[in-house]
């Protein structure tokens, strides 16, 4: 093995290994290209970052058809901060729309469009759980048609569960009307029939272990908007 001090090299490519990957110079851009030099190759790393203010996303396209270049850039003036965007954990519910909480947390919630639309939130619940636990925003003008405690392991020892909102923890599910003790597939099913709130509400699931140590649980609130 031997370690040599190089300033560069005379030719556009260089190549990792006997039949590896390459290095190139092309077009005024550093490209890694496969051992043929007949295709891109992946490029990998723990994190990506550019100097400039876009990343443009099939960068080779023809430019016709449905072939086309995308680029995300970053606003030119106005930023007074750096921005950190984190996107949904899932597809969200069809005619739903990205909502940030003002932290660059984005989430799926429903628009004027998706009225009369159902849409269940599904929120785990294991014995070592801290409270409050952080459910999701319920969007203005929402009914909560039900909620459902689902028993997926039954919990030991004597735990306790409310789901509400700050400042009225037992809204729309009181400590009484579940048993976290009871079987595993045992579901419990409240209908609050409150009325709607022209403001966004954060549900949160007030929970005591009560000593358990063993247990898990899905708490699913099912929502609509009215038209």
């Amino acid at each position: 093995m031997r370690f040599l001090d190089l300033l560069g090299t005379l030719g556009a490519k260089f190549q990792l290994g006997i039949n590896g990957l390459l290095l190139k110079s092309a077009g005024g851009k550093i490209r890694a290209r496969n051992a043929a030099d007949s295709a891109d190759a992946p490029l990998v790393g723990s994190t990506i970052e550019a100097s400039g203010d876009s990343l443009t996303l099939n960068e080779d396209a023809a430019g016709s058809g449905a072939d086309w270049k995308l680029t995300l850039s970053r606003p030119a003036t106005g930023m007074t901060q750096d921005l950190d965007f984190k996107l949904p954990a899932n597809y969200g519910t069809a005619n739903f729309v990205l909502q940030t909480d003002g932290a660059g947390n984005l989430s799926w919630v429903a628009s004027a469009s998706a009225t009369n639309m159902q849409a269940t939130d599904t929120t785990d619940l294991v014995f070592g759980s801290s409270s409050p636990v952080a459910m999701f925003t319920l969007p203005a003008n929402a009914v909560v048609e039900r909620v459902q405690v689902i028993i997926d392991e039954s919990f030991d020892g004597a735990p306790s569960l409310s789901i509400g909102i700050p400042g009225t923890l037992s809204k729309y599910l009181g400590s009484t009307q579940v048993d976290l003790t009871a079987a595993a597939g045992t579901i419990f099913e409240v209908t609050p029939g409150l009325e709607a709130n022209n403001s966004t509400e954060d549900l949160i699931a007030t929970y005591s272990a009560g000593g358990a140590g063993a247990g898990a649980a899905r708490l699913l609130v099912t929502y609509v908007i009215p038209s």
